[in-house]
């Protein structure tokens, strides 16, 4: 009997929890079927169903008392197996079960439990941005209630509250990590580390292990990455250091695309900042279509003196003293000749 609890303890260590219930089904019909031999003729344990009912409610402790062992050996029978050795188990089993739960919980949330979702989000790294481009992503009404997949070296998971935010502890560059993450099934990855030669590795490691209809996009922080960055082959995008909506922007819309021709600075096109002339006064509209035609420069914002700046602004703005465009030119923009305004 010390020897059957010894191998119980052993087996809810070893987490052998079809072996408790299978254990604890074979003690109650080997216990219903010896009591309903033992006990004499013409009394309820005889009957197998009445001895199987009085074996279940003894070993849980409820014991009603509406049937109850008369002979010597029967109630030898009913301390030694329902009551000591069903008690045992259930105990077994119920702290079996309480373990699985909070080791449930503690791999969750230290990020050793592997995702098994797809079609969801992975974002490779953590920076001082990661959170809120979480909350972000979050907000994002093209999301369509992916989950989230943050694989980053944190002690712990950053946004336990949030149901649909997973936490995957590990090197966002190794493939175990990317494994642990289901990479292969993501919809989405965004690689984002804070550093550059970090985030290439991730880069390569995701571009093998990821399905053709994923989407990658990775954050470059410096632009003498830039090219290297761009040379690795395989379909994804490159980003320069942006803010969260940004990143958020780009990965659904990729309206980062255009700003980073400009940024590489190998195209014809720049950005250029121009001060209007002190005697100048005209509206928006008019001086945007006026540089347009003459000179083929595209104005797209307003800077004014106390550096602020609007983007797009409506067409009866007024440009006047004090204001600076922010313009796109094949060349350094010289000579304009604001008086034809």
């Amino acid at each position: 009997m010390i020897n059957f609890i010894k191998n119980l303890i052993k087996a809810t260590k070893k987490r052998k929890g079809l072996f408790l219930i299978f254990a604890y089904l074979f003690l109650m019909l080997f216990s219903s079927l010896m009591i309903s031999i033992i006990e004499p003729a013409g009394t309820p344990l005889k009957s197998f169903w009445n001895s199987l009912w009085w074996s279940i409610v003894t070993s849980t402790t409820v014991g009603y008392g509406d049937i109850y062992p008369v002979s010597v050996w029967g109630k030898i029978l009913a301390v030694a197996l329902p009551i000591f050795l069903g008690i045992g188990l259930g105990a077994a089993f119920i702290t079996y079960l309480a373990s699985l739960l909070f080791e449930r919980r503690d791999k969750k949330m230290y990020g050793e439990k592997k995702y098994s979702g797809e079609n969801h989000i992975v974002l490779l790294g953590s920076t001082n941005d990661t959170i809120p481009l979480i909350a972000q992503i979050l907000t994002d009404e093209n999301r369509k209630l992916r989950d989230i997949v943050i694989v980053a070296d944190y002690q712990k998971h950053p946004m336990p509250d949030k149901e649909d935010v997973f936490f995957v502890r590990g090197d966002p560059g190794t493939k175990e990590t990317l494994h642990k993450a289901n990479l292969e099934f993501a919809d989405r990855v965004i690689i984002h580390t804070g550093k550059d030669e970090n985030s290439l590795f991730a880069l390569i490691n995701t571009l093998e292990l990821k399905k053709e209809s994923c989407e990658v996009t990775v954050e470059c922080l410096s632009s003498q990455s830039l090219d290297t960055f761009t040379s690795v082959p395989g379909s994804f995008e490159v980003i320069m250091q942006m803010t969260a909506e940004m990143i958020v922007q780009a990965m659904q819309d990729k309206v980062h695309i255009p700003i980073q021709v400009l940024l590489k600075n190998d195209e014809n096109e720049e950005i250029y900042l121009i001060r209007v002339k002190d005697e100048f006064n005209s509206k928006w509209w008019d001086l945007h279509k006026y540089l347009k035609e003459k000179y083929n420069y595209l104005t797209f914002a307003i800077k004014y003196d106390k550096e602020k700046i609007l983007i797009n602004p409506p067409k009866e703005t007024q440009v006047s003293k004090g204001c600076s465009i922010w313009l796109i030119s094949e060349k350094r923009p010289v000579n304009i000749d604001w008086r034809d305004l």
